[in-house]
């Protein structure tokens, strides 16, 4: 057994002098190019490894870049989102401060032209059905605003205040078919009452109609309806339409419709008249 571990050790001691021998001849021997067989030799042996090496470091080292690049971009996209919704919020303010001043500046205009103490209030509430029949405005009583006081906007009349609170006021339209305002022709200064359809709400119509026309009065069609002042509640000469058709006549009196140049369900703001003539009525309080 010792004599078989001694040839084995003697075996691999030759073995390593053969190889140490032979290192050191290949360190000697020029292999091409200045350079020794033994460097070429283990370039050959390790520069496949060490090429791997490098390229899997460069595979790391781009997803590395690739993955804090892309949490930048994801940053600045979401700066740049918030941005814009910023933008697009303050772009609908502008809108919306612009509109604001259209109306004040409409509202301004005609209150320079009315001869009459008015004052601006805006409209809070409509009423449920489909075409509007009555509006609630934030002014009241406080405001000097009194009971069947015109409520006018800048395009025509809209109605008269049918109820009262300290702080609010309801506006019944001339939509609504039980309202009425004494109105004449401009053009020929036929007389007549204008109010709203029978059926509106059924139909869908926003036409006024001016009855009490007699059957022989010049009225045609795009002739200006203004308000006569007879009702003793709408002052006169305030707008409220053009005729839009004339029907035939049915007995003493012929039917007229009426184009409103108030626009009913855009409405926003309003002059109410704080010094026109006042008619009793009864109604309910607006609190």
């Amino acid at each position: 057994m010792a004599r078989v571990l001694d040839t084995r050790r003697s075996r691999l001691l030759l073995a390593a002098l053969v190889l140490g021998h032979l290192i050191v001849i290949s360190q000697q021997v020029d292999g091409g190019g200045g350079v020794s067989l033994l460097k070429r030799a283990v370039f050959s042996v390790l520069s496949p490894l060490q090429l791997g090496v490098a390229s899997a470091l460069r595979g790391l080292a781009a997803a590395w870049t690739g993955y804090v690049d892309l949490r930048g971009v994801r940053a600045e996209n979401a700066r740049l989102a918030q941005r814009l919704s910023d933008a697009e919020r303050e772009r609908e303010l502008d809108r919306q401060r612009a509109a604001e001043a259209a109306r004040l500046r409409e509202m301004l205009d005609l209150k320079s032209v009315l001869p009459m103490d008015t004052v601006a209030a805006e409209v809070v509430a409509r009423d449920g059905l489909p075409w509007f029949r009555t509006l609630t405005l934030d002014k009241g009583r406080s405001a000097g605003i009194p009971l069947n006081a015109a409520v006018l906007s800048p395009t025509g009349v809209l109605g008269r205040v049918v109820a009262l609170g300290p702080r609010a006021a309801r506006v019944q339209l001339l939509l609504d078919r039980d309202s009425g305002v004494g109105a004449l022709i401009e053009r020929t200064r036929v007389t007549g009452i204008v109010s709203g359809p029978t059926g509106l709400a059924e139909t869908g119509k926003t036409d006024l109609i001016m009855k009490y026309v007699s059957a022989l009065a010049d009225v045609a069609a795009g002739d200006r309806v203004l308000t006569s002042g007879l009702d003793r509640i709408y002052p006169k000469g305030l707008v409220i339409g053009r005729v839009r058709s004339v029907g035939s006549p049915a007995g003493l009196f012929k039917e007229v419709l009426v184009a409103p140049s108030a626009r009913f369900d855009a409405v926003e703001a309003v002059l109410v008249v704080r010094d026109g003539p006042e008619a009793p009525v009864i109604t309910e309080s607006v609190r």
